[in-house]
């Protein structure tokens, strides 16, 4: 095998460990990885109420898939829908109360476990993972085309 597929290799291995990393942490507070996806973009993400559309766009998750997270947590009580006063078609997702309580609750806890990492990283390691990062996106969009 050539060393630019044992990197490739090597990245794919890196990039399912850490979505199964967060899956697990998530599984741990109760949710599916999709759930937290959502969770992020309702606590930490949005600077303002988001609707379902955003959600989807946002983390390329199905329209029904964001539905029947939404509607679980419309159950909890953790959001209400409201109506988009510019577009009635949409409805703007609210964390309620408990919502902001437990949701809330836990974004800080993810996000405390996430500054760990980044403080042990340190500065330049954290500054080189995001600049490497941030090239290999571009450069794959530049070959890909898109």
């Amino acid at each position: 095998m050539d060393e630019i597929l044992t990197q490739i290799l090597a990245y794919d291995a890196l990039w399912r460990e850490n979505t199964a990393l967060y899956s697990e942490w998530a599984k741990a507070q109760g949710l599916s990885y999709n759930e937290l996806l959502v969770m992020l973009s309702l606590t930490r993400e949005a600077d303002a109420p988001c609707t379902q559309k955003d959600i989807c766009r946002q983390w390329l998750l199905p329209k029904q898939t964001v539905n029947s997270i939404l509607e679980r947590f419309t159950r909890l009580d953790w959001v209400a829908l409201e109506s988009d006063p510019r577009d009635r078609r949409n409805k703007r997702i609210a964390l309620t109360e408990t919502g902001q309580a437990r949701l809330g609750a836990l974004a800080e806890a993810l996000q405390d476990k996430e500054r760990q990492v980044w403080q042990s990283m340190g500065p330049e390691r954290s500054r080189d993972l995001l600049e490497t990062t941030a090239l290999y996106n571009r450069l794959f969009r530049e070959v890909a085309g898109l």
